[in-house]
């Protein structure tokens, strides 16, 4: 966030690093590896920035800090912003610039400083000065900010006391000893308010939300993002083996100190969109009880921070496409004799947008091919060696006599950090899919380099409609077939449920990207 100028608003954490690695400020390996780590997550709607804050938010909850509040909202830039990283070697008037270019005062440049040395230490291969390499090795050498290896006051209360070892204190090059100079800015004013494990915990809290959320003027986060008691997510109605089904999850805070129920039950219920029954004028259709699938509560250092892990219930039941699904909501019986909660997204259900146009996972496929002559990306060069060729199958339900279906396609996680891919691709009519239950198929082929393609579908439809599919991740196209359940009650008002096989889970879990979906599972 350091290119922020609090005088004209432009600048902040924007996600510019990442074409700044060249400069002598932003030496060293932790800002490559890191952008590394993180170059697989952004997508529309998170941006390269907002992973960059919810990594700093994870980072100091896994090493024992304070929760940080998290908002979104920040807005990707694609060229490098101005040079203004601290470094040590500058004396304190410029380094007080700098931060008050920034917007933060000394009192708060000495919080953040305080705070952010709390861990880590100078490495040899940066600072050789600071830190001899080994003659005996090619291991980096390392010295620590203070003699704890957690988020804590240590490197506070050690440099009031005179113990610390921090070299950027005590090293006899007093040009590189800038913690020094900053910590003494204002006669220790500052650390000596930091020196009890409260005040630097509420401090650090709050002067590093400060800085995750020094964005450039006009962009407009969001609320905090608070942990829901209850969440909804993955609902779809889609084909899978010739069954229309429906799909969704159903999300459950748990208490880590205290035992999962088992003879809790959890439904699904539903009103049909068209027929008889519509808006529930009649039957109200039922699934049987789901399977739980528990988290683990290390999972998201936050949500294990507070105490809590999450149980999923997850429900894929086959629907009648005529009749297809209005809206659903979730009953809750802990049976201890008092009767179901319902989760009814505020008394009127969670309502399902519309089926005329659906994606499809289980009839799309992706698969590596040698390319050397694809066209240009959006700013980027001609694509090279290996590529991911995406075929994306839609179903259209019939009647609906679109006069064009197509896809919007965007890809922001691309090695390097280009420009994202963005580009439209035609479906047409698949005539080697056979139309099933009042629905045609349309495909379209797409190829991409990049780590996480999503799709916005759309159809025009005859009546003068626009039906749009949006944001439908490409990652596992795989998906989770259906599988006929055994004792299934066709009646007006059974269905049936049941937790999808495990093979989507393990790869769930297997997969690095779950890091960050695990952070953003706790969000509205």
């Amino acid at each position: 966030m350091a290119t922020h100028d609090v005088s004209d608003g432009t600048g902040g954490l924007d996600g510019s690093i990442a074409y700044e690695l060249n400069r002598a400020e932003n030496f060293g390996v932790g800002f490559t590896s890191t952008l590394s780590d993180f170059e697989v997550y952004p997508n529309k709607y998170v941006s390269r920035a907002d992973i960059i804050s919810i990594g700093a938010v994870f980072a100091v909850s896994t090493c024992g800090g304070p929760i940080i509040p998290f908002r979104g909202g920040r807005i990707d830039t694609w060229i490098a912003g101005p040079s203004g990283v601290p470094e040590p070697q500058q004396d304190l008037q410029t380094h007080i610039s700098m931060f008050s270019r920034q917007g933060f005062t000394t009192s708060e440049m000495i919080q953040l400083t305080a705070c952010g040395h709390t861990m880590g230490g100078v490495r040899s291969t940066d600072f050789p000065a600071l830190v001899p390499p080994s003659p005996n090795t090619v291991v980096p050498q390392f010295k620590d900010f203070d003699t704890t290896r957690q988020f804590d006051n240590v490197v506070v209360t050690q440099y009031l006391d005179g113990t610390t070892q921090n070299p950027l204190v005590i090293d006899s090059n007093k040009t590189m000893t800038s913690d020094a100079r900053i910590f003494g800015a204002d006669n220790n004013d500052t650390m000596h308010s930091l020196s009890t494990t409260e005040s630097f915990s509420s401090s650090c809290q709050h002067i590093l939300e400060r800085m995750i959320n020094v964005v450039p003027h006009g962009v407009v986060l969001t609320d905090q993002i608070t942990l829901l008691p209850a969440k909804v997510h993955d609902v779809q109605l889609t084909f899978e083996r010739n069954v229309f089904v429906f799909k969704s999850s159903f999300r459950l805070l748990q208490a880590l100190n205290a035992t999962v129920n088992t003879n809790r039950t959890v439904k699904m219920f539903w009103c049909d969109r068209y027929g008889a029954n519509a808006n529930c004028n009649g039957n109200t259709r039922s699934s049987l009880p789901a399977n739980n699938l528990v988290e683990d509560p290390g999972l998201s250092p936050v949500t294990q921070a507070m105490g809590y892990s999450f149980i999923n219930y997850n429900f894929i039941v086959p629907v009648n496409a005529s009749a297809s699904v209005a809206y659903f909501w979730f009953e809750v019986d802990e049976n201890n004799g008092q009767g179901a909660t319902s989760y009814k997204n505020g008394g009127n259900g969670y309502p399902i947008a519309q089926d005329q146009l659906l994606f499809v996972p289980t009839l799309s496929k992706a698969a590596l091919v040698q390319n050397s002559t694809l066209a240009k990306r959006g700013g980027g060069a001609p694509t090279t060696g290996l590529v991911k060729q995406y075929t994306l199958v839609a179903a259209v339900r019939d009647g609906s006599n679109p006069s064009r279906v197509y896809l919007d396609a965007l890809d922001v996680a691309i090695s390097g950090f280009p420009a994202p891919f963005n580009t439209t691709v035609e479906l047409k009519p698949n005539a080697s899919l056979t139309p099933m239950q009042g629905y045609s198929f349309y495909s379209g082929v797409i190829s991409d380099v990049g780590f996480q393609l999503t799709v916005d579908i759309h159809s025009l439809a005859g009546d003068g409609n626009t039906y749009t599919e949006d944001f439908k991740s490409t990652t596992f196209l795989d998906n989770t077939p259906y599988v006929a359940p055994t004792n299934v009650t066709n009646t007006g008002k059974s269905s049936a449920a049941w937790r999808p096989v495990d093979t989507h889970a393990a790869q769930l879990a297997g997969c690095a990207s779950l890091f960050i979906a695990a952070a953003l599972s706790i969000l509205h």
